[in-house]
């Protein structure tokens, strides 16, 4: 068995034939679109999700401009970012795109799998054992194998993509280095079929387009049927410190020469006060988080609950473990 947490979990064997089960005919098949779309997928409102009208992109790139101007992080001496495109702009360049239903439907479904499956919450079987899909990458990698597994249409080709990794990595002749750069030009354009990045963050990006409201009831229809029960956890933001993580890497550069090899009372005096400044800068930037996530937990008391938690009500007839939230 698997451990999380010193839970027991189902293994990889057991979660891909879960799935299965919860899915037989796929994320796309007759059963789900039946559910989802009845008049069809055209004309449903979740094709908004693929085919935002010119008002809805107008919408999304004057919120995304006005958070890159008001960035944290962007330096007060920055020069000013150009205008955002007015919706004049926006509706001479906007195109209408054929829509794929099978495509849309599988894609839509994964994602939404992975705002149940993974971004903290837990899903758990009648034996009480988790139904563990990993980290947040994890997860993402094993939805792309499940769908990759199911056959159907390819995901779309990502030519920018390539174009990209070619601009901020030049090749290489270190064979590990190239290596690692054709499987990070495989997973970020999908030459081979879906990747971990397809469903990564699930439906964050897009999950203001349309009702969700409808997938998370189908999903959690399927869990119940098979005797699982699902935990909310509100969202939160931590702040990692690789610091430990270099200064393992620097004694395995190191081999076997001894640590006081080529000490510099001077340089490690530096070292000290640089670490010291670097506590302070990580101990008030998580203050601030813990702050941030006080008040949000706080605030959604008073607000609607999450289409998920929303889902879940319907299906279930109750809220789930874990809402309304707590401070932890």
């Amino acid at each position: 068995m698997n451990s999380f947490d010193d839970q027991t979990s189902l293994t990889s064997d057991e979660l891909i034939a879960e799935f299965a089960a919860l899915f037989p005919e796929g994320w796309a098949g007759a059963d789900v679109l039946a559910e989802l779309a009845p008049g069809g997928w055209s004309v449903s409102p979740l094709a908004a999700v693929f085919h935002p009208s010119a008002a809805q992109v107008h919408e999304e790139t004057v919120r995304m401009h006005r958070n890159m101007a008001n960035f944290p992080g962007r330096k007060p001496d920055a020069p000013p970012l150009s205008p955002a495109p007015s919706l004049e702009e926006i509706i001479a360049e906007h195109e209408a795109s054929p829509v794929d239903p099978v495509l849309e439907c599988r894609e839509l479904v994964g994602r939404s799998l992975w705002d149940v499956f993974s971004d903290n919450h837990e899903v758990r079987a009648d034996d009480g054992r988790l139904l563990d899909l990993g980290s947040a990458r994890g997860s993402g990698g094993f939805l792309a194998d499940i769908l990759n597994a199911q056959g159907g249409p390819p995901p779309p080709a990502k030519p920018d993509m390539s174009a990209m990794i070619d601009s901020m990595f030049p090749p290489s002749d270190d064979p590990k280095v190239a290596e690692f750069m054709a499987q990070m030009r495989k997973e970020m354009t999908g030459d081979g079929g879906y990747s971990y990045l397809d469903f990564y963050m699930g439906t964050g990006m897009v999950s203001h387009r349309a009702d969700l409201g409808p997938i998370y009831a189908l999903i959690f229809r399927r869990l119940r049927a098979r005797g699982h029960d699902w935990k909310y956890t509100f969202p939160r933001l931590y702040l990692a410190d690789f610091r430990p993580l270099k200064k393992q890497l620097d004694q395995q550069a190191r081999g076997d020469e001894p640590e006081w090899a080529n000490y510099d009372p001077a340089a490690a005096l530096a070292a000290e006060q640089e670490d010291q400044q670097h506590d302070d800068k990580v101990a008030k930037m998580r203050e601030s988080l813990d702050e941030g996530y006080r008040e949000a937990v706080e605030a959604s008391r008073d607000e609607e609950p999450p289409a998920t938690v929303r889902a879940y009500a319907t299906v279930y007839g109750d809220f789930p473990t874990g809402w309304p939230p707590e401070v932890e």
